[in-house]
C-alpha cells in the first residue's frame, strides 16, 4: 500500500516539482491542456466505481450513503471559511475563499483509487460519489465567488428572487 500512496502522490508532486523548476519552457507549452487532462483522468477513476456499482448506488441503500457525503462536504466548505474568520486568525476574503475550498475539496479521487486497488471495487463507491458531490459544490462555490458575490449574500440574494418568483 506504501508503494502505491508513493506511486500515485509523490511520483506526480516530485516530478511537477522538477518540471516547474528545471523546464519552464515544456510547463508553458503543456499548461493549458493540464485542466483538461486533470478532468479527463478524475472522470475515469470515478468512472469506473460508479458504473460498476450502479444498482447498489441506486439502491435505497446508496441514497442513505450521500446524506453523509453531502454533509461531509458542506460542513468541510463552511468550517474552512469560518474558522479562518475568527479573531485568532482574521484572514482576508480571498485567504477564507481559498481555505473553504481547500479543506472543502478532499482528496476523494485518491481514496477511491486506494479503495479499488485494496479493498475492491464495491469499497470505492463512497469515494467515487464523494468526488462528484465534491466536484459539483466546488464548482458552484468558485462560480458564486467568481461572480464576486459572499457567503452572506446568499440569503439577501436568494430570498427576493424567490418571493419574486412564488409572487402572483
Amino acid at each position: 500500500m506504501a508503494k502505491s500512496i508513493l506511486q500515485v502522490v509523490l511520483v506526480p508532486v516530485t516530478l511537477g516539482l522538477l518540471l516547474n523548476t528545471y523546464a519552464k519552457g515544456v510547463v508553458n507549452v503543456i499548461q493549458p491542456a493540464m485542466p483538461f487532462v486533470a478532468m479527463v483522468c478524475t472522470s475515469l477513476c470515478i468512472g469506473s466505481p460508479l458504473a460498476i456499482n450502479r444498482s447498489k448506488i441506486l439502491s435505497p441503500e446508496g441514497f442513505f450513503l450521500l446524506l453523509p457525503i453531502v454533509a461531509f462536504h458542506i460542513v468541510s466548505f463552511v468550517a474552512g471559511y469560518w474558522v479562518s474568520k475568527l479573531p485568532q486568525w482574521r484572514q482576508e476574503e480571498p485567504v477564507c475563499r481559498t481555505i473553504s475550498v481547500c479543506t472543502g475539496m478532499q482528496s476523494s479521487t485518491l481514496a477511491g483509487l486506494l479503495a479499488t486497488q485494496f479493498l475492491g471495487t464495491s469499497q470505492a463507491v463512497p469515494a467515487a460519489c464523494s468526488v462528484v458531490i465534491m466536484a459539483i459544490f466546488g464548482l458552484t462555490l468558485a462560480s458564486y465567488w467568481g461572480s464576486g458575490l459572499r457567503i452572506r449574500d446568499v440569503a439577501g440574494g436568494f430570498l427576493p428572487q424567490a418571493t419574486a418568483a412564488l409572487s402572483p
